[in-house]
């Protein structure tokens, strides 16, 4: 039997799909205007640099606390109304902030902390709630627009907020992305999502760090699963690294000026279209396990060529193969995700996965920041595409992820 073609039209003539994918784009922007004017607040109020990463201390601590958490509550209350009330929340909170802007650092921090903390729970519902809006055969598709989103989003979002806060002031632009987060809400709450539906497994009588480890246990015991898991991390580090060295990548090797680093964004993100593209005429010809591995692998050896080359063309080549790679990769693997895992699952899987995303745009910069000023720039790019290759590898080794599909 010919296995059906993924179809983008399909998915947006989907209404369900298409408000959540408008959500998502709205709270994406209301997230990254929120930390670029966040981030002048921090300067403005303690004139130091480290002031500055207050921000992404207040996004990677709740992550790692209550990210996995929150997947429990994913699993075991109604996914809309947890994605509602924490749009709801995270706008009020926004808005509670503007009074404090030059006042208090430490209640600004506490504001930010609960902001985030409140968006851990978001995210696990929302991609949870993808496969019951949209048929197995076009989740591939799906995928593709949410990781567009989310890359466009965060470029657009923060390179808006300048011109915001221009126009806006640093109020107004605390009402636009609180009036973000309102309106995603509401989107958000004409999808037509079902209850959860009951596992057979009577999880309300067991406690949520129970269900919490029973979450973790199938992971550890799946290997397509905790594999999947792994390579993601993989992925979004080398991707959350490489935007980190961008900018000195840009200065020191090109020699064309840090302020020019946007290009290579923008070539990140052709790539990521192309991908996009790609992944539509080949997903139902190829088994997703090969499609991944073939990305990992890609993605590794273009890193290695970056650290080798100071011309400015071949590095704008390089990092739009590398958009197209990580895309190859992460809308695979969400896919697979979503398949494989079973829906009273669903929330515990992708809140460990929400975690593992948001300590990879946490940790591993700290890391290779360190390596990048000790060791040299290009030796810390080198040696991310050696970890990404490494990845690959892995699973090579394994029977089970290399042969995996969603069929």
């Amino acid at each position: 039997m010919t296995p059906t073609r993924p179809r983008f039209s399909a998915v947006l003539s989907n209404s369900g799909f298409m408000l959540l994918w408008m959500g998502q784009l709205l709270s994406q922007l209301a997230d990254r205007i929120f930390i670029y004017i966040l981030m002048i607040v921090a300067y403005s109020l303690t004139h130091t640099n480290l002031g500055v990463s207050i921000p992404m201390l207040a996004f990677g601590i709740p992550s790692v606390l209550f990210g996995s958490i929150a997947g429990v509550f994913a699993d075991r209350l109604d996914k809309k109304g947890i994605m509602v009330v924490s749009g709801i929340l995270r706008g009020t909170l926004i808005l509670l902030i503007i009074p404090l802007v030059s006042k208090s650092m430490p209640l600004i921090f506490l504001i930010t902390l609960l902001i985030y903390t409140v968006a851990q729970f978001f995210a696990p519902a929302e991609t949870s709630s993808i496969p019951e809006l949209v048929e197995k055969k076009n989740l591939i598709v799906a995928n593709s627009l949410f990781m567009m989103t989310w890359m466009g989003a965060s470029v657009l979002g923060l390179g808006l907020g300048a011109p915001l806060v221009f126009y806006l002031k640093m109020e107004g632009t605390f009402i636009l992305s609180a009036v973000f987060y309102f309106i995603s809400a509401a989107l958000i709450l004409l999808i037509p999502l079902g209850m959860n539906k009951p596992s057979g497994e009577a999880r309300v009588t067991r406690t949520i760090i129970e269900d919490l480890a029973r979450g973790f246990e199938y992971i550890f015991k799946n290997i397509v699963v905790g594999y999947s898991l792994l390579k993601l991390f993989v992925s979004t580090t080398a991707l959350a690294v490489v935007s980190l060295l961008a900018i000195s990548y840009t200065k020191e090797v090109l020699k064309i000026g840090a302020e020019n680093f946007g290009y290579l964004i923008i070539a990140a993100g052709l790539g990521m279209f192309f991908g996009l593209a790609l992944l539509e005429r080949v997903s139902y010809l190829l088994k997703k396990g090969a499609i991944i591995l073939f990305g990992l692998f890609m993605s590794g050896i273009f890193l290695f060529l970056l650290s080798l080359t100071s011309d400015v063309r071949l590095a704008v080549f390089i990092i739009f193969m590398l958009g197209f790679g990580n895309i190859l990769v992460n809308s695979t693997i969400q896919t697979v995700l979503q398949v494989k895992v079973p829906d009273w699952m669903r929330g515990r899987v992708f809140g460990v996965q929400n975690m593992l995303i948001n300590s990879a745009f946490t940790f591993p910069l700290i890391l290779f920041g360190f390596i990048a000023d000790f060791w040299g720039l290009l030796f810390a790019i080198r040696l991310l595409g050696i970890m990404v290759i490494c990845s690959g590898f892995l699973g090579v080794f394994s029977r089970r992820f290399r042969g995996v599909d969603v069929g």
